[in-house]
C-alpha cells in the first residue's frame, strides 16, 4: 500500500499521526455524547404517520368533535361483583380515579354513568336495581358490567396518553389502600398504557441488554485475540459509532422513538464486523513482519476495498429506508447509514492509530510465534469445511437450492400482523391484564366508524338509520367485536347528555359509531373493516352519506401496513441497487450475482423459518429484513474480493481457495461467532421485539456465514477445483496494491 494512494491516505494519516487521530476522536465523542443529554422520548404510535396523514387528521377531529380521548380500562374481577361490598368498592375507585392528575374526571365512565352519577348500592335490593338499569342501557351497559356478573369496568379518559403509566401507578396505590379491592383481581389495560409502558421498559431493557451484549462481545474478542488494548480499540470503534450517531440524531432535534432506540443494536454488529476483519488479519500477519506500520499497510492493502464495499452496500441498504412512508423508519434508516459511515471511518483511522501507540517490543513479544497452525481447532475445522465445499460441491449446491425452494411455501403462509400489547411477553402484567379483561368484557381495544352526511339532519334519514342498524347486526356476528354503540340506539337525542354528545353532533351531520374489540391485532381490525365493506355493499348508505374509519386500533393497522409494505418495497429495490453496485465495483455481473446469492438464500431461509413457526411479519421482523442485506452481503463481498485477489496473485483456483480457507475464513468465522454469540443476552429480554432481534440477528449471522463458506466456494470451484488435501496450507505473500479484476471466473 502506498502513502500516495488517495484510497489509503486516511490509513497513512493514522499511522503517521496516531496521537492527533485519537485526541480528535475523543474530543468529538465527548461533544456529540453531551448532546445526548437533550434527549426527548416519543412512544406515540400516531407519530409513525406524518402529521398530515388522513387518519391522524381524522383522529384529531374525532377527539375535538366527540371528546374521544385516549382511555385505559380498570377491571375488577370477583366471583360475583353484584354485591353491595363489591360495587361499593368499584364506585369509590371510580370516583377516586377521577381525581388523579392526568385524568379527565368528568368523563370517567363506570356503572354510575347509567344512573347519572347517583349510585345506591347500600343493600342487595339496591344493587339488583342498579344492575337491572345497567343491563337496560344498550350503549354503556355492556361495557361496564359483564354479562356473567364477574367483572365491573371503569373507563378512564386521559388528558394525554403520555400520563398512562403514572395514572396506572396511582390506581395501583388506590387499590392497595382499599381492603375490599385488595381481595379481588384488579387489572388495568388499554393501548395507551401498553404503548407508554413499552416506551419506559424499552429504555430499561436497552440500558441492561445493550451493555450486556457489548460486554459479552468484548469477552469473546478477548478470547480470540488475547490483547486487551487492541480489543478495546475495536470496542471503542463500536462505541464511538453509537455515540456519534445518537448524538447527531438527538442534536439535530429528532426525538428518540421506538425505532431509533434500536440504532445501537444494529450499529454494534456492523462496527464490530469491520474491526474483527482488521484485527484478525493483523494478528495473523504481524508475526511474519514484526513491524506495526508494515503489517498495517499489508492488512489495509488487502482489506481496504472489501471494507469500503461492505460499508457502501450496508449504508445503501439502510439509506433505502428513506423512501419508506413512516417518518421514524426514515429517520432510523438515515442515521444507521450515517453510523455505518462512522464505523468505517473508525475502522480506517482509530484502529491503526491505537496500534501505532503501542510499544513495538511489547506487541512483538505478545504476538510473535502466534500464527495459527493446522492443529488449531478453528483452523483445522475451516479447512475441513473447505474440503466439504469443494469435494461435495454438487450436493452442497443442490442442498442449498432445496432449502431455498422448501422455504417458499412457508413464506407464503406468513401473515402481516402486529399488536403493541404483544410486544410484551405473555407472562407480563400488561399482557395478562389485557387477556383477562378481553375475556370478560366486550373489549379494551377501541375503533370508530365516522358517518358523515352532506347536509344537516342528514343522519336522521331512515335509510341511514337502517344501514347503521344493519352494520351493528353484522358486527355482532364477529367474535372480535364485543359491542358497538351508535346514536340510533338512543331513545332520544339530548345534547345535554354526554352520551349523546359522544355519538352525534348537534347538527346531526356527523356521528361516531364506537366499537369495542376484544383483540387489538391488525388482522382483527382488518376483519372488521372487510366485513363492514361487505355489509355496506349489500345495504349501501343513501347518497351524500359516507363513512371513514378512525381510532387507535385502526391507526395501528394503517401505519403497520404502510411500514411493512414500504419495507418490502425498500428491500426489493435495495437488493437491486446492491446488485448494481456490486456489478460496478467488481466490474462483473457474474461476480455481483454471486455476491448477493448468500443474501437471497438467507432471506428465503430466515423468512421460511418465520412462516414455519407461525411468527407474524411485524415491526421487528420488517426492520430485520434490512439487516439481512447489510450483514449478509458483508461476508459475501469479503469472499469475492479476497478470492479474486488470491486468484489473480496465485494463478489458479486450487491455491486461491486453499488460501482463502486460512486467514480470510478465520476472520469471517470470528466475526460470525462474536456477533452471533454476543447478542444472545437479548434472548432474556422481557420485550418481544428485542428477543426477536436477538434470535434472528444470530440466525442471520450464522446463515450468512454458512452460505458464504459453503455455497460460494462450491459455486466458484467448478472443474479442476482444489481438493484441499491435508498438508501445509497455502500462505500467499503480500498482495499487489491494485489487484487486476477478472471476469473470466
Amino acid at each position: 500500500m502506498s502513502a500516495a494512494s488517495p484510497d489509503h491516505r486516511l490509513v497513512e494519516v493514522a499511522i503517521a499521526r496516531p496521537r492527533m487521530v485519537l485526541w480528535g476522536a475523543l474530543v468529538l465523542t465527548l461533544v456529540l455524547g453531551a448532546l445526548m443529554a437533550f434527549v426527548e422520548v416519543d412512544t406515540d404510535p400516531e407519530n409513525m404517520l406524518p402529521a398530515d396523514h388522513p387518519v391522524r387528521v381524522r383522529n384529531a377531529e374525532v377527539r375535538d368533535t366527540f371528546g374521544a380521548h385516549d382511555l385505559i380500562v380498570v377491571g375488577v374481577v370477583a366471583d360475583d361483583i353484584r354485591t353491595p361490598e363489591a360495587l361499593g368498592a368499584v364506585d369509590q375507585l371510580a370516583r377516586a380515579t377521577a381525581g388523579i392528575d392526568g385524568v379527565l374526571g368528568d368523563e370517567v365512565v363506570w356503572f354510575g354513568a347509567v344512573t347519572g352519577g347517583e349510585v345506591d348500592v347500600g343493600d342487595q335490593g339496591a344493587v339488583d336495581a342498579t344492575v337491572a338499569a345497567v343491563a337496560d342501557d344498550p350503549v354503556v351497559g355492556p361495557n361496564v358490567l359483564s354479562e356473567d356478573g364477574t367483572t365491573a369496568a371503569v373507563f378512564v379518559p386521559l388528558v394525554d396518553k403520555g400520563v398512562a403509566v403514572d395514572v396506572d401507578d396511582a390506581i395501583g396505590e388506590l387499590v392497595a389502600d382499599d381492603p375490599v379491592l385488595a381481595g379481588f383481581e384488579v387489572h388495568v389495560a388499554g393501548l395507551p398504557l401498553a404503548e407508554e409502558a413499552f416506551g419506559t421498559e424499552m429504555f430499561i431493557q436497552m440500558g441492561v441488554f445493550a451493555p450486556l451484549a457489548g460486554a459479552l462481545i468484548f469477552v469473546l474478542m478477548l478470547v480470540f485475540f488475547r490483547r486487551l488494548v487492541l480489543v478495546l480499540a475495536a470496542m471503542a470503534v463500536a462505541m464511538l459509532s453509537v455515540i456519534w450517531t445518537m448524538g447527531l440524531l438527538i442534536g439535530t432535534g429528532n426525538t428518540l422513538h421506538i425505532m431509533s432506540s434500536m440504532i445501537p443494536i444494529f450499529l454494534m454488529p456492523i462496527a464490530i464486523l469491520d474491526s474483527i476483519h482488521v484485527l484478525s488479519e493483523f494478528f495473523d500477519r504481524y508475526p511474519h513482519h514484526l513491524d506495526r506500520a508494515e503489517t498495517l499497510r499489508v492488512v489495509y492493502g488487502e482489506l481496504y476495498k472489501p471494507l469500503a464495499y461492505t460499508s457502501i452496500t450496508t449504508g445503501v441498504a439502510f439509506a433505502s429506508l428513506a423512501v419508506a412512508p413512516i417518518p421514524p423508519v426514515r429517520t432510523f434508516g438515515a442515521f444507521v447509514a450515517l453510523g455505518v459511515a462512522v464505523a468505517w471511518l473508525g475502522t480506517i483511522v482509530v484502529i491503526p492509530a491505537v496500534v501505532m501507540r503501542m510499544s513495538e517490543n511489547r506487541l512483538a513479544a505478545a504476538l510473535e510465534g502466534r500464527p495459527e497452525s493446522k492443529g488449531r481447532v478453528l483452523a483445522g475445522g475451516l479447512r475441513a469445511l473447505g474440503r466439504v465445499a469443494v469435494r461435495r460441491r454438487v450436493p452442497v449446491v443442490i442442498g442449498f437450492g432445496v432449502l431455498a425452494l422448501a422455504a417458499v411455501p412457508a413464506i407464503t403462509a406468513i401473515e402481516v400482523n402486529d399488536n403493541p400489547v404483544n410486544w410484551f411477553k405473555p407472562s407480563s402484567e400488561i399482557r395478562q391484564a389485557t387477556v383477562a379483561l378481553n375475556d370478560r368484557l366486550p373489549g379494551t381495544f377501541g375503533a370508530n366508524l365516522i358517518v358523515t352526511a352532506d347536509e344537516p339532519e342528514g343522519l336522521l334519514d331512515p335509510g341511514v338509520i337502517a344501514t347503521v342498524e344493519a352494520l351493528q347486526g353484522g358486527w355482532a356476528e364477529l367474535e372480535v367485536v364485543g359491542s358497538s354503540a351508535a346514536w340510533v340506539q338512543l331513545d332520544r337525542l339530548d345534547d345535554t347528555d354526554p352520551v349523546t354528545g359522544s355519538l352525534i353532533d348537534e347538527a346531526r351531520q356527523q356521528a361516531n359509531v364506537r366499537l369495542q374489540l376484544s383483540d387489538g391485532d391488525n388482522q382483527a381490525m382488518r376483519t372488521v373493516v372487510d366485513r363492514t365493506d361487505e355489509l355496506l355493499a349489500a345495504q349501501p348508505l343513501p347518497e351524500g352519506v359516507t363513512v371513514e374509519w378512525a381510532g387507535e386500533t385502526y391507526l395501528n393497522l394503517v401505519w403497520q401496513d404502510e411500514m411493512v409494505t414500504g419495507m418490502l418495497e425498500a428491500f426489493v429495490s435495495t437488493l437491486l441497487v446492491v446488485l448494481v453496485l456490486m456489478a460496478v465495483l467488481f466490474r462483473s455481473l457474474r461476480w455481483a450475482l454471486l455476491s448477493v446469492a448468500p443474501v437471497v438464500w438467507t432471506v428465503l431461509v430466515v423468512f421460511g423459518l418465520i412462516g414455519v413457526i407461525g411468527k407474524d411479519y411485524d415491526m421487528p421482523i420488517a426492520v430485520l429484513s434490512t439487516l439481512v442485506l447489510g450483514i449478509g452481503v458483508d461476508f459475501a463481498i469479503h469472499f469475492v474480493q479476497r478470492f479474486r485477489e488470491l486468484d489473480a496473485e496465485l494463478g489458479d483456483r486450487r491455491t486461491a481457495v486453499r488460501a482463502f480457507f486460512e486467514e480470510p475464513a478465520r476472520a469471517l468465522t470470528r466475526n460470525a461467532l462474536v456477533i452471533a454469540i454476543g447478542f444472545t443476552p437479548l434472548f432474556l429480554a422481557s420485550l418481544t421485539p428485542y428477543l426477536v432481534v436477538g434470535a434472528f440477528l444470530s440466525s442471520i449471522i450464522l446463515l450468512s456465514w454458512l452460505a458464504t463458506l459453503l455455497l460460494l466456494p462450491a459455486v466458484v470451484a467448478g472443474r479442476g477445483a482444489p481438493d484441499l488435501e491435508e498438508g501445509e496450507p497455502a500462505q500467499p505473500g503480500r498482495r499487489p496494491p491494485e489487484p487486476v479484476p477478472t471476469g473470466r471466473r
